[in-house]
């Protein structure tokens, strides 16, 4: 049977290091990728509060890894410095927001006590559990919603929080932009900071964006592009891959597109 997605021409506006993924689905699917970055990821300003952080994450109940990326950066850190998480982190439990940033911690020998049902902030914020009157450490990025630290401070957990990476917004350009004007019909977002990274383009991100559907990872980057400009069609279930392909997948289910200006 012919797939819903055969040729559609989705644009990933992931970095490249971590765009394989959602490629892989999409092609599976018999979507086109159009690998066209908007961000990328970078150290914090200073690691003055990372190395404090690692040398004392057994000091805490809970360590907290709310994507991917902040394992990822946590994890390189720590190789810099010659220091093994898995004997700093001593009796503290680790917890995960979502199945893939458990994944990269287990791929690392970082065992993972908790994920939530849904690998949503709110939903971590809610049912980690035995957290009343416990040390929790958010190891998070620096634009990280302050949702999920006021959510468990609500349920009386002491919460502190470091920011191991940023998430810098970059206009498309090169082979990437270039795939671009040949055409979307639909464009990916993973953060807020990728619309931002679209939208610094200038003038011209409205006529490459008008006929294309937006499919968004969460509520955070919903609401983000629908601040810049965009209609928002569809936003995936949970913040993995194949929701996300899936929630495309779903919006050429129901709605009727060509020719139409999705622009708000």
């Amino acid at each position: 049977m012919r797939s819903r997605l055969e040729g559609k021409r989705v644009v990933v506006t992931r970095p490249d290091d971590q765009a394989r993924d959602l490629a892989a689905l999409l092609e599976a699917a018999g979507a086109v990728p159009v690998r066209c970055p908007t961000i990328v990821i970078a150290p914090p300003a200073s690691y003055a509060e990372v190395d404090a952080a690692l040398a004392r994450l057994g000091a805490h109940d809970w360590v907290v890894f709310t994507s991917a990326n902040g394992v990822r950066s946590l994890l390189a850190r720590a190789d810099e410095r010659e220091v093994d998480l898995r004997v700093e982190l001593g009796e503290a439990r680790v917890a995960a927001v979502g199945g893939t940033t458990s994944e990269v911690l287990t791929e690392h020998g970082v065992p993972v006590a908790f994920v939530p049902r849904e690998a949503t902030a709110a939903s971590l914020g809610a049912t980690l559990p035995d957290v009343e009157g416990r040390s929790v450490l958010l190891a998070r990025g620096e634009r990280a919603d302050l949702a999920l630290p006021r959510a468990l401070e609500g349920r009386g957990a002491r919460v502190s929080a470091v920011t191991v990476y940023r998430t810098l917004p970059v206009a498309p350009s090169g082979q990437g932009l270039e795939e671009l004007r040949l055409g979307a019909d639909v464009i990916t977002f993973t953060s807020p900071s990728t619309v931002e990274g679209f939208v610094s383009l200038g003038p011209e991100w409205r006529s490459l964006a008008r006929h294309a559907i937006v499919v968004t990872i969460g509520p955070t980057t919903t609401a983000a592009a629908l601040a810049m400009g965009f209609g928002v069609h569809a936003e995936a279930r949970d913040r993995s891959m194949s929701a996300l392909v899936d929630a495309i997948a779903g919006v050429f289910a129901a709605v009727r597109y060509a020719d139409k200006d999705f622009l708000r």
